[in-house]
C-alpha cells in the first residue's frame, strides 16, 4: 500500500479505524434501540463488524489475529442466536421482544441458550470472543489509547440488548411492556409483521444446533492450537514478501516475530468489565422504569432528551430495511473512496 504510487500505511490505518469505530458505535447504539429480535442481531453484527475493521486496520500481526480469532469465535455465537431466535419464530409466531414477554417461560434450554449467547456477544472469558478482542483491543492501545474502551463499550451494549430481550422474554423480568408498545413489531416503514401460526413442537435439531455453535465458539477460546495458526497466518499475511511468495508457491518467512495471542490478565479484566457493563445495561433497561428514586427519574429523562436528539434522527436515516443498508452502503463506498484521494 505504501510507495510513490501507493497509499501510506499511517493514513489508511487512520481512516480505516475511524470507519471502523464510527460503523462500531453506529451499529450498537441501534442495535440496542430494537425489539424485533432479527433485526437486534443484524445491527449488532454491523457494531461487531466495525471492531474487525477496527482491528483490521491496525495492521499488525497481533491484531490481525486476534480480529481472525474475535471474528470466528463471533459467528458461532450470532449464528447461535439467530438459531434460537428461529425456535421462538416457529414455536410462538413472533420475533417481537415486547409481544413475547414471559411467553418462553417453557423453554428454558432455549433461553440458558440465548442468555450464554449474550454473554459471549458481550465477552464473557472463555468463549473465544473475549480472547479475540483481548488481543485486538492490546494490539491496538499502543497507538490508541482509548481503543479498548470503544471495544468494552460496543461489547457491551450489544451483549446488554441480547441480555435484556431474553429476560423479558424467558423470565417475564421487569415490568410488563406498556400497551403501547407491546403490539406486533413496530418497526416503521411498512414493513409487515413477522407473525405466524405457532407450529409444532421444537424439533431436536433445532435445539442442538446452536448448543454446537456455542460450544464451537468457546473451543476457540480454550483450544491454543487455533489461535498460534492464526498468528502464524497473520504474519504471513501482513508481511508483503512473504504473502507475496506465497502467493506464487514459495516460501519465505516473515520478518515479524509471531505474536502472542494467549490470555492475558489485562485481556481478562476487560473482558469481565464489557460482561459486566452488558449486565448492567440489560438490569437497568429491564427493571429500572419500575424504580421511583429521583436518580433513576432524572437519569431516564436524560436519556429521553438524548434520544430525541440522536437516536430518532439515527433511526430515520437507517431504519434497518434492505433499502437502506443497500443506500448506506453505497454512500459508504463512496465517502471510502474520497477519504482514500484525499
Amino acid at each position: 500500500f505504501s510507495g510513490p504510487h501507493g497509499i501510506a500505511h499511517a493514513h489508511l490505518r487512520a481512516v480505516f479505524v475511524a470507519a471502523g469505530v464510527l460503523t462500531a458505535l453506529v451499529g450498537a447504539v441501534m442495535c440496542w434501540q430494537q425489539r424485533h429480535l432479527k433485526r437486534l442481531l443484524a445491527f449488532s453484527t454491523v457494531g461487531h463488524v466495525g471492531l474487525f475493521l477496527t482491528g483490521t486496520a491496525l495492521l499488525t500481526p497481533a491484531a490481525t489475529a486476534g480480529t481472525a480469532l474475535y471474528v470466528a469465535a463471533h459467528a458461532g455465537v450470532k449464528a447461535a442466536l439467530f438459531a434460537t431466535t428461529g425456535v421462538l419464530l416457529d414455536r410462538h409466531g413472533s420475533v417481537d421482544e415486547h409481544g413475547l414477554y414471559g411467553r418462553g417461560r417453557d423453554l428454558l434450554f432455549v433461553g440458558a441458550l440465548f442468555a450464554l449467547g449474550g454473554l459471549g456477544l458481550a465477552g464473557l472469558p472463555p468463549f473465544g470472543t473475549a480472547l479475540g478482542k483481548a488481543v485486538a483491543e492490546h494490539a491496538g492501545e499502543e497507538q490508541f489509547p482509548w481503543l479498548p474502551a470503544v471495544f468494552v463499550f460496543v461489547s457491551a451494549l450489544t451483549g446488554g440488548a441480547v441480555l435484556r430481550a431474553g429476560a423479558r422474554i424467558f423470565a417475564g423480568a421487569g415490568p410488563r411492556p406498556r400497551e403501547q408498545h407491546a403490539g406486533p413489531e413496530t418497526t416503521g416503514g411498512g414493513e409487515e409483521p413477522e407473525i405466524r401460526d405457532p407450529q409444532r413442537r421444537v424439533p431436536v435439531p433445532m435445539l442442538a444446533v446452536p448448543a454446537v455453535l456455542l460450544a464451537a465458539s468457546l473451543a476457540v477460546g480454550l483450544l491454543p492450537g487455533l489461535g498460534v495458526a492464526l498468528a502464524h497466518a497473520a504474519c504471513q499475511f501482513t508481511d508483503r514478501t512473504a504473502y507475496t511468495a506465497a502467493v506464487l508457491g514459495h516460501t519465505v518467512a516473515p520478518s515479524a516475530p509471531v505474536p502472542d495471542v494467549g490470555w492475558s490478565a489485562e485481556g481478562g479484566l476487560l473482558a469481565l468489565a464489557s460482561t459486566a457493563l452488558a449486565v448492567l445495561f440489560a438490569a437497568a433497561a429491564v427493571w429500572g422504569p419500575a424504580l421511583r428514586s429521583p436518580c433513576v427519574t432524572r437519569t431516564t429523562a436524560v436519556c429521553e432528551g438524548v434520544g430525541r436528539r440522536v437516536i430518532v434522527p439515527l433511526r430515520r436515516l437507517h431504519s434497518g430495511h434492505l433499502g437502506d443498508y443497500v443506500a448506506w452502503l453505497a454512500i459508504g463506498v463512496a465517502v471510502l473512496l474520497v477519504a482514500m484521494c484525499v
